[in-house]
Parts: structure tokens; C-alpha cells; sequence
């Protein structure tokens, strides 16, 4: 049922590239060349990559219309979310649906997908205008992100799931996986939460803003978290979810010398 509503979303978007005219060609054809030869993917029509890699900062500053990748960057969220899916659900036959979830969500996330896109070198061909080149240029992390699905989403306008797939099993072997614990480590409070509702207990955890103080362009915020029992723990940060996320992992310490993990 996933891929054909997927199918359905790329009836919409397949060929934006081609009727609304590719971005003006500053990369030439060997680079793009060469990063077909990375992905290991060789598109049919080029103009959907070109697009894939033009950002709406530089279609806002171009003098020459053009298509930036927004639309196939949708289309590519769809796509990957289903490559994941299906991945760790062959590669984890063992795993349940909470396991899968997590792993999913990590293959996904903005960081994972900036980070496989700055191991391919991906920035190196994106089209940045004005504004990002202020701000960051090809190094800011939602730029990578968004481009590297953009690429996700032409691949599969133009060479369908065979495509993606192949795709995928270059990305792959560039991100790998993490383990589970890792997953803990970078989400405590999700961890956090997971043990109160496997051991049923009567509520969730619950966070309090204790302090802020400091100036206002240097605050340092202090949360409490309570769990079932009475115990408590605190945590200190420049911002409320910093402060959050020390305190559930403070938590996490204090219930791991009890013996739950």
C-alpha cells in the first residue's frame, strides 16, 4: 500500500524537472558526472539532478528562471522514509515494531541524512545563492538534508523504485547503521519514557523548568524530571531542551543503579 501511494505522490511531481525547465547548467557535465558515479546512479535526464542540487536561495538571487528542489525534496521524504522501512525490515527480522521505529527514525532524521550527504560530498555541487553563502553556505546542516533528499526524490522520478533502491544500497554502506544503545544515548528522554510505558508505570515521566538566569543572550536553564516513585534528577543547559535532555539522561543513570534499563 506505501508504494502506491507513493506511486500516486510521483504522478504528481514526476517530470517537474522537464516542464518547468532545469536550472541554468553551471555545473558542467563531468561533475555531474562524477557524482553519478558516487551515488551509482546514471540519470536518464540529467535536468532532474541539476534541479535536485539548485536551492531556493539560488533560485531567489538568479537572474534566470529556474526550479529549485523543494518539490522533488517532498517527494524524496516520501521515498526514504519507504527504503528505510523496507531495509530494516529485512536486514532486522528479529526486531519488533519499536526497534524498527527508532532505527527508521534515525536513518531519516535531518542530521543522519546532512551527514550522508557530506560523506558523498554533496555540497561541493550544490547552487547556493546569496543568502545561504551569509549564512553558512553548503556546510549548514538543512541545506545537506534537504538536498540529499531532493537527490532521493529525482532518482526516483527518474528511474523508479529499481533506482532508489540502488541507490539506497550505496547510501547505505556510506551512513551504516547504529546500534540500538546508541539510539538510547542520543534520546534519552524517548528512552526515558519507553521504560515507564513497559513497566506500566501509572504516569510519564514529567519535566519541570526549575531556573532560568544569566543574561539574556548567555540564559542557563535548569529542568527537574519525576518519575514513578518520588525519585528525581536535574539538569542544566544554555536552553530548555538541553537542560531536558541532561536531566532524563541523569534520570536514566540513577535508574540503571537500581537495575532498570
Amino acid at each position: 500500500m506505501l508504494v502506491k501511494m507513493v506511486e500516486r505522490v510521483v504522478s504528481f511531481f514526476r517530470g517537474s524537472g522537464k516542464r518547468q525547465g532545469s536550472p541554468k547548467r553551471e555545473k558542467n557535465a563531468s561533475a555531474l558526472a562524477a557524482l553519478e558515479r558516487t551515488l551509482g546512479y546514471a540519470f536518464k535526464d540529467r535536468a532532474l539532478l541539476e534541479t535536485a542540487l539548485t536551492t531556493p536561495s539560488f533560485r531567489a538571487s538568479s537572474s534566470v528562471a529556474c526550479v529549485d528542489n523543494q518539490r522533488l525534496e517532498f517527494l524524496g521524504d516520501a521515498v526514504i522514509g519507504l527504503l528505510a522501512a523496507e531495509h530494516l525490515f529485512n536486514t532486522h527480522q528479529d526486531a519488533d515494531e519499536g526497534v524498527l521505529t527508532k532505527r527508521r527514525s534515525h536513518l531519516t532524521s535531518g542530521s543522519a541524512l546532512a551527514q550522508l550527504a557530506r560523506q558523498i560530498g554533496l555540497g561541493n555541487y550544490l547552487r547556493v545563492g546569496r543568502g545561504d553563502r551569509q549564512t553558512g553556505g553548503v556546510g549548514k546542516e538543512r541545506l545537506l538534508a534537504d538536498a540529499m533528499e531532493a537527490v532521493i526524490g529525482a532518482v526516483w522520478c527518474d528511474g523508479e523504485m529499481a533506482g532508489v533502491r540502488a541507490l539506497f544500497r550505496v547510501l547505505i554502506t556510506f551512513g551504516g547503521e547504529v546500534s540500538v544503545a546508541k539510539l538510547r544515548e542520543d534520546n534519552p528522554k524517548g528512552h526515558l519514557q519507553e521504560i515507564a510505558q513497559r513497566l506500566a508505570w501509572a504516569e510519564l515521566p514529567s519535566y519541570d523548568l526549575v531556573s532560568v538566569t544569566g543574561p539574556n543572550h548567555a540564559p542557563a536553564y535548569v529542568v527537574r524530571v519525576r518519575v514513578e516513585g518520588g525519585l528525581e534528577a536535574t539538569g542544566e543547559g544554555t536552553t530548555k531542551r538541553a537542560a531536558t535532555v541532561t536531566a532524563a539522561r541523569r534520570m536514566l543513570e540513577k535508574l540503571k543503579k537500581d537495575g532498570v534499563e
